[in-house]
């Protein structure tokens, strides 16, 4: 395994941790702070950082299906053509979402910037805390791009959606 790859696998297995425990307090949080306003005893600070963390689980957690290609995908007819045809379409899907997560990068940053004097009105923070999950997840997820399309081409004789190769199977 190569220094990205375990670079890219020990950053994943840090992301996982941090998105559980995020996740975790997440749902404590939403759980008591709905009880204590039931109780009339309202956590006014609960929902302000209930926003702050889910924006940061779904970005990580964006990443980590990334990496186990766990997104949706269709691949009903895709599967069923030749495997180099196959690669071509997951190499363009990878040139498109490496592009898109260039200009999210670029987008994120800028709002970043823009949002460092707006504070979240009850945490007394730079927003800035949750838009920077925006370039710095995307940033992340182009190092798993990165990865996959080496994968692909290290495996290209070999299909992704089916696990054949065009010599395993019997191409029409």
């Amino acid at each position: 395994m190569n220094a990205f790859k375990k670079f890219n696998e020990k950053v994943g297995k840090v992301e996982v941790a941090i998105t559980v425990c995020m996740m975790t307090v997440l749902v404590a949080l939403v759980f008591f702070g709905a009880l204590l306003r039931a109780l009339r005893f309202p956590i006014v600070w609960s929902v302000d950082l209930a926003q702050l963390l889910f924006v940061w689980v779904c970005i990580f957690g964006a990443d980590a299906a990334m990496k186990y290609k766990a997104h949706i995908g269709v691949d009903l007819l895709v599967k069923r053509i030749p495997v180099k045809a196959q690669n071509i379409i997951e190499m363009g899907m990878y040139i498109i979402i490496f592009c898109f997560l260039i200009f999210v990068i670029y987008q994120g940053t800028g709002l970043c910037m823009d949002n460092y004097l707006r504070k979240y009105q009850t945490l007394k923070i730079s927003y800035s805390f949750g838009t920077a999950a925006i370039p710095l997840g995307s940033t992340f997820m182009l190092l798993t791009v990165a990865e996959q399309i080496g994968d692909l081409f290290k495996n290209w004789g070999k299909s992704s959606f089916t696990g054949e190769s065009d010599e395993t199977r019997n191409v029409s």
